[in-house]
C-alpha cells in the first residue's frame, strides 16, 4: 500500500518545508538527499511535481518531439490544482502521476527513450496497483497515438498488453492544431464571420488598448474570471449532465487563477486588452518548440462582440514565427468544440487513454 511519508516521521499529512530538491541518481534509481516530502510505494519514492521538476520534465519530452499541449510542463502545473503531482524518473523516463480522489493514476505515459517506455510503465503499473484497492483504477491518460506502437500487443496484435495483461485503448478529445498564418490573415468566405466581428469590435471600440500582460494585471484578470465564471453557470446547458459541468468549469477556474499566480515564474507570454481603462480580456502562451506554440488560456467578456476574435488573432502575432499553434482540446463542451472547428484546424493532435482491461 503506498503511505505519505516525510523525512522526519511517518505522517497523513504531505507539509512542505520549501521545493523538493532535484533528485540524485543511486542504484539506477533517482533519490533526494533533503526531501521535506514525497510518497513511497515499494521501492520507489514518488517526489512532488513541482519547479523543481522542469529541467526533467522538459529534456524528457524533447527526446520525443510531442507537441501536444498536455506534454507542456506549465500545462500539467495549472490543472493539478485538483490533484496531487507526483514523479519519478524510472529507466531514464520521466514518470508522472495524479493522486486524487480516483486513486493514484499516470497523467502523461513514460517520457523518454522509446526503447526503454515499455520497461518503465511495467513500473509504473506496479506502483499503481501497490495504492489502489482495485487493479482497474490505474490509468494512463494524454497517451499521444503513437506511444502504443512500442508496447507488446496480445495475439492477434490488435490490444496492447502490459505485462500480459490487455490494456484497452480509449480514443478522448483531440487538440486543435491551426496554421498560424490562418489565424493571422483570415482570409476566404470560411472565416468572412471572424473577419465582421473583428471588424466591428474595432469601429465600436477605437481607443481599446493591447499590452503585454504583467503582475499590475492580476486582480482585474481575477475579477475577470469570477465575471467569466457567473455568465458561463447563467447559460448552464438545458442538456447533459449539470454536475460534470460544474464540476470541469471549478477545474478551469482553479486552473486559470493558478496560471495568473504562477504567470511570471512559468515564463509565460500574454496580453492583455484594456477598454476604456478596464480590463476586458487577456491571454496566455508558450512554445511547444520552435515551430509549434501552444495558447493556454483566453477569456473575455462575454457581452463585448468580436473581443475573443480580436485578442485570438493579435495573439496569434506573437507567434508568427511559428508554423503552428495548438490551442489545446475542448474538455468535452459542445459550445467550445464549435468555436475551435469554426477556425479551420489544419490538424489534429490524437490523444487516448489506457485502461487495463476488465476480466472477463
Amino acid at each position: 500500500m503506498l503511505k505519505v511519508v516525510s523525512t522526519a516521521m511517518d505522517t497523513h499529512f504531505l507539509t512542505p518545508v520549501g521545493p523538493a530538491p532535484l533528485p540524485t541518481r543511486s542504484n539506477g534509481r533517482f533519490r533526494s538527499e533533503s526531501a521535506q516530502r514525497y510518497l513511497v510505494s515499494g521501492k520507489y519514492k514518488l517526489f512532488p511535481f513541482d519547479q523543481n521538476a522542469r529541467s526533467y520534465f522538459d529534456e524528457a519530452v524533447a527526446k520525443l518531439g510531442v507537441t501536444l499541449s498536455d506534454y507542456s510542463f506549465t500545462n500539467n502545473v495549472i490543472w493539478l490544482c485538483q490533484a496531487s503531482g507526483f514523479y519519478q524518473i524510472i529507466e531514464d523516463c520521466f514518470c508522472l502521476f495524479g493522486l486524487s480522489g480516483n486513486g493514484l493514476t499516470m497523467l502523461l505515459p513514460p517520457l523518454g527513450e522509446p526503447e526503454r517506455q515499455a520497461r518503465a510503465l511495467r513500473t509504473c503499473v506496479r506502483i499503481m496497483d501497490q495504492y489502489n484497492p482495485s487493479p482497474y483504477q490505474a490509468r494512463v491518460d494524454f497517451v499521444y497515438k503513437d506511444f502504443v506502437r512500442i508496447l507488446d500487443h496480445d495475439q492477434d496484435g490488435s490490444t496492447p498488453t502490459v505485462a500480459g495483461e490487455r490494456w484497452h485503448v480509449e480514443v478522448t478529445n483531440p487538440d486543435y492544431i491551426y496554421r498560424t498564418q490562418d489565424l493571422i490573415e483570415l482570409r476566404g468566405n470560411a472565416f468572412k464571420t471572424k473577419r465582421n466581428e473583428i471588424n466591428q469590435f474595432r469601429r465600436a471600440h477605437p481607443g481599446h488598448t493591447l499590452l503585454p500582460f504583467c503582475a499590475e494585471h492580476r486582480e482585474a484578470a481575477r475579477a475577470l474570471v469570477n465575471t467569466w465564471t457567473e455568465n458561463r453557470i447563467r447559460a448552464l446547458p438545458p442538456d447533459g449532465s449539470v454536475e460534470d459541468f460544474l464540476y470541469n468549469l471549478e477545474m478551469e477556474r482553479k486552473a486559470i487563477n493558478r496560471t495568473i499566480a504562477l504567470y511570471d515564474e512559468l515564463g509565460l507570454q500574454g496580453l492583455s486588452l484594456f477598454i476604456d481603462g478596464n480590463l476586458e480580456g487577456f491571454t496566455f502562451g508558450e512554445r511547444l518548440s520552435h515551430d509549434v506554440a501552444n495558447v493556454l488560456i483566453e477569456k473575455t467578456n462575454f457581452n463585448i462582440q468580436g473581443a475573443a476574435q480580436y485578442l485570438f488573432r493579435e495573439f496569434s502575432k506573437v507567434f508568427a514565427d511559428c508554423t503552428y499553434i495548438n490551442v489545446g482540446d475542448d474538455l468535452g463542451f459542445e459550445n467550445l468544440r464549435r468555436v475551435k472547428m469554426s477556425y479551420r484546424p489544419a490538424m489534429f493532435g490524437e490523444k487516448i487513454v489506457l485502461r487495463r482491461e476488465l476480466a472477463t
